[in-house]
């Protein structure tokens, strides 16, 4: 390989940026907006700061797109430095905006440098878990081409489970009905939903649900055997799991059912980034896998 590669991304990874086995990496920071007021991740406003004032203030907080003038001027530092830029982005399915700043950006610098934009169709460890399977592929080749097919394949064959368990929560975010939290509360449901890279419409679908922790951990192993099948998937190639601390328990029950059960060549603790923890709320947690 001659080629001098540089991949960018932000933090909505589901992993820490030193769990990131890539020199030439940079990564954006997402806007999280609580109010009027504008937070970026540091180590005052962290995952579980947010997660906190959830629990505690009730708030609501949403993030925004990425910054186009900041990708510009990553991109632009970079541009006499290397022969092609790769950047993995969150899901168009989850924000349209950033993707269409990347496609801006990309064109931008269509005469100075060839820049490729990679829809994960994904957040948190989903994202992650292409961004680890692409610098798999640029160790065996840096054809452009090349590059973009196998990437394709990887975000068809990346899919991610997430267990959302305050329901509250969800009803602020506006993601669920009041009656249906309320209900959904006193019956003490566990919600898991999901995102699945082969469907082209990207939704966020149900999985299902359980009354107990270790039932909805039972539940997403047997999604990802199903899944396994279906794709004919011998192992799985990265795992990423990730959630809110204070659900640990129940985090290192699935890390344990996942273990003992599915074949994997590499299974990864990651760690929740500030905008992350809006996708996940109190409690939250999730398990993203990668079959190709």
């Amino acid at each position: 390989m001659n080629k001098r590669i540089l991949i960018i991304s932000a933090d909505n990874l589901g992993i820490g940026i030193d769990q990131v086995p890539y020199q030439h990496f940079e990564y954006l920071k997402y806007p999280v907006l609580v109010g009027e007021k504008e937070y970026r991740e540091s180590e005052t406003y962290s995952a579980s700061w947010l997660l906190e004032r959830f629990v505690k203030e009730k708030i609501t907080a949403k993030s925004s797109s990425l910054s186009r003038a900041e990708m510009t001027d990553l991109i632009e530092k970079n541009v006499n430095n290397y022969d092609l830029i790769i950047q993995v982005v969150m899901g168009s399915n989850m924000s349209a905006a950033t993707f269409n700043i990347a496609e801006e950006v990309k064109e931008k610098f269509k005469d100075l440098i060839p820049v490729i934009n990679i829809d994960s169709r994904q957040v948190v460890g989903g994202t992650g878990a292409v961004l680890l399977r692409l610098i798999d592929i640029i160790k065996t080749t840096d054809d452009d081409e090349t590059i973009k097919k196998q990437a394709g394949e990887l975000v068809t064959n990346t899919f991610s489970y997430y267990v959302t368990p305050d329901l509250n929560y969800l009803n602020r975010g506006g993601r669920i009905g009041k009656a249906k939290a309320l209900l959904g509360s006193v019956l003490r449901v566990l919600p898991v939903i999901g995102l699945m890279g082969d469907d082209p419409e990207g939704l966020i679908i149900p999985v299902g649900q359980g009354r107990t922790f270790k039932q909805v951990n039972s539940l997403i192993i047997n999604s990802i055997r199903e899944k396994m099948n279906e794709k004919k998937a011998e192992v799985i190639t990265v795992a990423i799991i990730s959630g809110d601390e204070s659900k640990r328990d129940a985090i290192d029950d699935l890390k344990r059912e996942f273990e003992g059960s599915i074949p994997c060549k590499n299974l990864i603790y990651g760690k929740l980034h500030l905008v992350e923890a809006i996708y996940m709320g109190p409690g939250g947690y999730s398990l993203s896998v990668c079959m190709k």
